[in-house]
């Protein structure tokens, strides 16, 4: 709650500091929550994957936000920003619910209350309320791995299908929802456990129903990667992947020689450590390999698109990460300390420099 406040507070008063002269208060103050991102899904929500709206460059997002926006504006009678903050901040709060829950039954109470601080006052975490797919996506994610800590495998494809209708690398849940069925089934194939699968396919049969749609509005079948390339300049490169555990010095380089991109540094130095969780977690064996696995993924695939850009907000959405953050925080009391009066200014800092400078793309 208190971190909702803080959000609200500083990104209100961006957005009042910013007001113009026919803006209404009420506008302002919400205003800067549907910046960046939040400008396609807003037009998402408007005209749909309409081919000559944004150059047809709206391809690169995925249906199911912009979706829940329109149908929250017309129900609501609210604007896309306004409908966009209500659904972003109370499946938030049911994604934080979710994910102590989750992290108590394997972790403990000590464990989960530090996963929640974490998330919640990560320094980007203002858009967990923003016209952003983060919440969505956290929520949807932790969902499919409670229902399958109790076995509810359809349940669990069903949300999974929905995690990749939210964002593509909902993708990456299949093999790590696949390891845990296997390993609930005495590690053995069967005609069996080939039954007790079948459901996963919702999951690949959706994301390439979804891929068939867009190349029948654009004629392209690869529309979102081709988007992605054309829009942000983002193509496959296999090299980042391989250079995450020293990733910081790709963004010493790029900051050095481009100092436009400086902030670029940033992204760069949480990929490496996103990296560094993964591995010093996979190594010590801090959770259990369906977990380790999905985050592995979930930080791979958007890396693969070329660039370590925004991979602090996809880092702090991805649940795995943030869990194994939090270990290391509880077995650091002073770490604790500095963390805490440290990543809350850190959020106020970020907010500023993103939504009231335009400085820094999150």
């Amino acid at each position: 709650m208190l971190s909702r406040v803080l959000t609200f507070v500083v990104v209100g008063a961006i957005g009042l500091a910013r007001r113009g002269p026919e803006e209404s208060v009420s506008t302002a103050l919400l205003a800067r929550f549907g910046a960046w991102d939040g400008i396609w899904y807003q037009r998402l929500a408007d005209y749909g994957y309409d081919p000559t709206v944004a150059h047809g460059n709206g391809v690169a997002f995925s249906p199911l936000y912009p979706m829940l926006m329109r149908y929250v504006h017309a129900y609501l009678s609210i604007s896309y920003v306004a409908a966009g903050v209500l659904i972003s901040t109370i499946c938030f709060f049911a994604a934080l619910i979710l994910l102590y829950r989750l992290v108590e039954r394997r972790s403990g109470t000590r464990i989960a209350r530090r996963v929640v601080w974490l998330t919640a006052f990560f320094p980007t975490a203002y858009l967990f309320s923003s016209v952003y797919t983060e919440s969505v996506y956290l929520l949807l994610t932790v969902a499919t791995f409670a229902l399958l800590e109790r076995s509810r495998i359809v349940g669990a494809s069903l949300v999974g299908v929905l995690a990749v209708l939210t964002r593509p690398t909902g993708i990456m849940l299949v093999p790590s929802m696949a390891i845990r069925i296997w390993k609930d089934h005495n590690r053995r194939v069967s005609w069996r456990l080939t039954l007790v699968l079948a459901p996963l396919l919702l999951l690949p049969i959706v994301y390439v129903a979804f891929g068939a749609y867009l190349y029948y509005r654009t004629g392209d079948p690869f529309a979102t990667q081709s988007a992605q390339a054309s829009g942000w300049g983002r193509g496959i490169n296999v090299l980042l992947v391989l250079g995450l555990p020293i990733a910081v010095l790709s963004g010493l380089v790029i900051g050095t020689h481009n100092p436009s991109r400086v902030m670029y540094i940033a992204d760069t130095l949480f990929a490496m450590t996103w990296a560094v969780l993964l591995i010093e977690g996979t190594l010590r064996r801090r959770l259990p390999s369906e977990y380790l696995l999905y985050g592995a993924l979930a930080v791979i695939l958007p890396v693969l698109a070329g660039t370590y850009l925004a991979l602090p907000r996809y880092g702090m959405g991805i649940f795995v990460v943030m869990w194994l953050a939090a270990m290391h925080v509880a077995e650091r009391p002073v770490l604790e300390r500095v963390l805490w009066f440290a990543m809350p200014l850190a959020l106020v800092i970020t907010a500023i420099v993103s939504l009231g400078f335009d400085s820094y793309t999150p």
